[in-house]
């Protein structure tokens, strides 16, 4: 049960289906590969004729956590907050699961009644943003020859951690053309934690010598951490030391410079998760290079699963932007069609 807590919170946990959902959406496949193993692909099932469809690669957030799952009392949740019964007659859409966890399962519960779901050696060994990343461009290559796509639209959308995956699969495979990035850090990750602490000591949340000392604390788990960068026996915060020396080595905004193709950001101004400060120097680089291809979306008033609260004429205002960010950025897509 290591790390189960980080794992639950950083994993999207908010739409419930009344059913389970794999047979009823999704086929399944798996294929072996040498260097990474075992990959299973879920793609969305074509009805009827099957016609050219743009391809469009989810990469959902951090955690070992199935796809969909199963809490108590038998409702089921998913890690991918994407409305993918909105999309199924226009795009193939394709999940890929994390190794070693399956497609579907019921989450565990501990004595003490607390959710959480048992991580794997598989999981353990392989996972990384080169596990990710490599993954899903192996797997665009071989849903092309397999299915049959509209090449001029072959999407990658990572959410969160699959922000940072997204501009690294498009660095590895040339057949994408576009890359939308939602809430997810543009520099090391590591400096969202020296963030976040500075930031307290700036609203008096902690003294100035309580921050210096979690900062020069943070310092020193940073350097064991690149010092042992496949370690994967030792942990914080619930991963091992390989998936965060992976993660906060390849920069996600090293990727972005890379690219020529279209780039969407999209970010919450009152992300709690991943702060906006980190992701605002994305397009500050975008800009002193000279580079037009990003275009950068934030929704003010929203948290890091897009829910809006604001206060409206004296009164605390709610509103779900989830499925309209998703939408602002399949449109966005559509007009640079060729």
């Amino acid at each position: 049960m290591r790390g189960t807590l980080v794992i639950l919170v950083s994993v999207f946990v908010r739409i419930a289906f009344a059913q389970h959902p794999n047979e009823l959406l999704f086929e399944h496949y798996q294929l072996q590969t040498a260097s990474l193993g075992k990959l299973s692909i879920h793609v969305t099932k074509t009805l009827g004729a099957k016609k050219q469809k743009p391809l469009l690669l989810y990469l959902d957030g951090s955690g070992n956590m199935p796809i969909f799952y199963k809490r108590r009392p038998n409702r089921y949740f998913t890690s991918v907050p994407l409305d993918i019964k909105r999309y199924v007659d226009d795009y193939h859409v394709v999940l890929i699961s994390k190794p070693g966890v399956p497609f579907s399962d019921s989450l565990h519960y501990a004595q003490t009644g607390q959710e959480y779901y048992p991580t794997n050696a598989e999981y353990e060994s392989r996972y990384s943003l080169d596990w990710r990343a490599q993954s899903a461009s192996q797997v665009i290559d071989w849903l092309l020859k397999k299915l049959p796509v509209d090449r001029s639209q072959v999407i990658v959308l990572g959410y969160s951690e699959g922000s940072q995956v997204a501009p690294r699969v498009a660095v590895l495979n040339k057949k994408v053309t576009h890359v939308v990035c939602f809430v997810g850090n543009a520099l090391n990750q590591f400096y969202d934690f020296l963030l976040t602490t500075r930031l307290q000591v700036e609203k008096s949340e902690l003294t100035p010598e309580q921050g210096q000392t979690i900062i020069d604390s943070l310092y020193t788990q940073y350097a064991a951490i690149y010092q042992s960068p496949t370690d994967t026996k030792r942990y914080w915060y619930g991963a091992t030391y390989q998936k965060w020396a992976s993660f906060c080595t390849t920069l996600p905004l090293e990727s972005m410079i890379r690219l020529s193709i279209p780039i969407l950001y999209i970010a919450g101004g009152r992300d709690h998760n991943q702060t906006i400060l980190d992701m605002d120097y994305a397009k500050l680089e975008f800009i002193r290079r000279g580079k037009d291809n990003l275009t950068y979306k934030v929704y003010p008033y929203c948290d890091h699963y897009l829910q809006e609260e604001r206060i409206v004429e004296g009164k605390l205002a709610k509103k779900d932007r989830l499925n309209e960010a998703h939408q602002f950025a399949l449109d966005w897509v559509k007009p640079l069609k060729r």
